[in-house]
Parts: structure tokens; C-alpha cells; sequence
């Protein structure tokens, strides 16, 4: 597949689901105890993600942590 399609990127899933939980970077930073430049890093596929953050980040969320690998994008209720 070339560059480009829509297939969503574990950054582009935490990004949609943020924006639909309705939080900002900043709010998510604080309740995971990260910075804002690591959050956003990650919401551009461009920093390394730690495996012992994925099940905060999911709580927080209220997600699955699968919804955040998704090909699609994640069902938000």
C-alpha cells in the first residue's frame, strides 16, 4: 500500500479518540503524569511507545487497548 491511504496509525486512533473524549493534549498529559511533547510525539507515529503505558493510556481513555491499533477507526461511545 502506498503512503498515504487511510489506514489509521496507532498515533491517528490516541489522536481521534482524544478529540472525541473531548480532552486536549495538556489534560490527557496530566492525568497520565507525562509531558505534552511525549503525548503528541506519539500522536505523530514519532516517538517510541513504552509497552507499561499502554494500559493507563487505555483507562484513561476508556478504550480497549486493541482500539488503539485498529485499521479503522474505533467505535467511541
Amino acid at each position: 500500500m502506498k503512503k498515504g491511504d487511510d489506514i489509521l496509525t496507532f498515533g491517528s486512533n490516541l489522536r481521534y479518540i482524544r478529540v472525541q473524549r473531548k480532552l486536549t493534549l495538556q489534560d490527557l498529559s496530566q492525568k497520565l503524569n507525562v509531558s505534552i511533547n511525549y503525548l503528541s510525539k506519539l500522536e505523530q507515529d514519532r516517538a517510541k511507545l513504552k509497552p507499561e503505558f499502554l494500559p493507563a493510556l487505555a483507562n484513561v481513555l476508556n478504550i480497549k487497548i486493541e482500539d488503539l491499533y485498529s485499521e479503522t477507526p474505533p467505535s467511541i461511545k
